[in-house]
């Protein structure tokens, strides 16, 4: 008789692809499982679509019915998989997420290792990853192959592709009080955390098939968390599931009018939901900050809230681009207090730039912003500042400014603090 599997999948606000998800499962050749569907709180078209599966006697459906606030402080999906965890019976486990589909023998073949190879706890296979646009048209894919043992599995096993027997649980819960670490600091890489824990009772059995396809959106999970700083930079616009559109100003975020879309339009991060919403809601600004704007004679550059004149050599100089001016009516620039204006000397040396301006001094990336320079990683860079060209100097003409802490990848550095080795 086949022995039973616990499949836990995670899910949140993805309507199309929980279900192609869902069905995965009960197309397996395996029938001996039992599935819990751990839902984080989705959008209601997200639960209509889990609603007709429910019915299923093997199906075990949890809505966590969290408020946003509470999301900022655990790590979302350790905590959906830890209570199911602690519901399991089957004497394998396995991991799903709303945006992986099963093949078809999935179940049976990894269950058929373990059966077939006792000195082993855990098994992973090959994975086909699919990148799609927002419209679900694939743009490419790549395959992650299963090709050795691995006794360090953390950051290089997906967490769709591993199964291994529950009864590691009670040992893992023993040695490290909790199955799946929920601390906030692992939002982004709990399951390597895991696999760490399994890891030290046995290492990773391959299984060459590829097994899973998981379809990367714009909105999945390593996507939004991909080069994050650990504070978002001022002035990106951004949004979250709902999709709205916010700026962020001042360590708030505060929605934009609908009239500024040309601006936002192409320009917009999308912001996981707990990132997010860790910054309060502002006002709604008439004029977004970092914006060019002109009326018949002169350009400005908002910024605090105060219009900047701009000279012409320094539209020049810090590569603003004409084509991003908007026109604004007089008496909405009159409106606006005069902050210092923008100039550029003949002698080089570079006093009260625009704020959120990139400079290339000596091979290496700074950010200008609220008064401080800043280094800032090329990853970063690629992510929040879209098209921007960076304006080269060195650190003569710059030298009068205060440097900051460097805007670095939170990802990384949380890497390098577990002392884990990423491929």
């Amino acid at each position: 008789m086949e022995k039973k599997v616990s499949i836990i999948l995670t899910s949140y606000n993805k309507p199309e692809l929980i279900k192609k998800a869902i069905e995965s499962v009960m197309k397996q050749t395996c029938k001996n499982w039992e599935l819990f569907l751990m839902d984080d709180h989705s959008n209601e078209e997200t639960s209509e679509a889990i609603s007709p599966y429910i019915k299923d006697h093997r199906i075990h459906y949890y809505n966590s019915f969290i408020q946003p606030a509470e999301r900022l402080k655990s790590t979302r999906y350790a905590v959906l998989i830890n209570y199911a965890l602690s519901c399991a019976a089957g004497e394998y486990v396995t991991y799903l997420t709303d945006d992986t589909e099963y093949h078809p023998n999935r179940l049976s073949r990894m269950a058929e290792t373990l059966d077939n190879n006792p000195d082993y706890d855990v098994v992973y296979s090959s994975q086909k990853v699919v990148h799609v646009n927002e419209c679900g048209a694939e743009q490419f894919h790549f395959y992650r192959f299963a090709d050795r043992v691995l006794d360090q599995a953390a950051f290089q096993v997906d967490h769709c592709s591993v199964m291994h027997r529950r009864s590691l649980l009670g040992r893992i819960k023993e040695m490290f009080g909790s199955f799946w670490d929920e601390d906030v600091m692992h939002w982004n890489h709990g399951d390597s955390i895991f696999w760490s824990r399994l890891n030290t009772f046995s290492p990773f059995l391959p299984i060459k098939e590829v097994l899973d396809t998981t379809y990367k959106t714009p909105h999945s999970f390593q996507n939004t968390y991909q080069s994050l700083p650990a504070v978002l930079i001022d002035g990106t616009f951004v949004k979250g599931t709902d999709q709205k559109v916010y700026q962020l100003d001042q360590n708030k975020r505060r929605p934009v009018k609908e009239q500024w879309s040309p601006v936002y339009r192409g320009k917009t991060v999308i912001i996981p939901d707990p990132f997010l919403f860790q910054y309060e809601e502002g006002s709604c600004s008439n004029i977004p900050n970092y914006q060019l704007v002109q009326n018949r004679h002169s350009v400005y550059y908002i910024e605090g809230g105060a219009k900047r004149l701009i000279e012409n050599r320094a539209l020049r100089f810090y590569q603003f681009k004409r084509h991003d001016i908007v026109p604004l009516e007089q008496e909405e620039l009159y409106a606006l207090p005069d902050g210092p204006p923008i100039s550029w000397e003949r002698s080089g040396r570079i006093d009260h730039p625009p704020g959120r301006i990139l400079f290339f001094i000596e091979r290496e990336l700074y950010l200008y912003v609220q008064g401080v320079l800043h280094p800032i990683s090329g990853d970063v860079v690629k992510r929040f500042f879209i098209k921007q060209k960076p304006v080269p100097t060195s650190f003569q003409k710059i030298k009068h400014l205060p440097i900051g802490n460097p805007v670095y990848p939170v990802y990384d550095e949380i890497i390098r603090n577990l002392n884990i080795t990423k491929d």
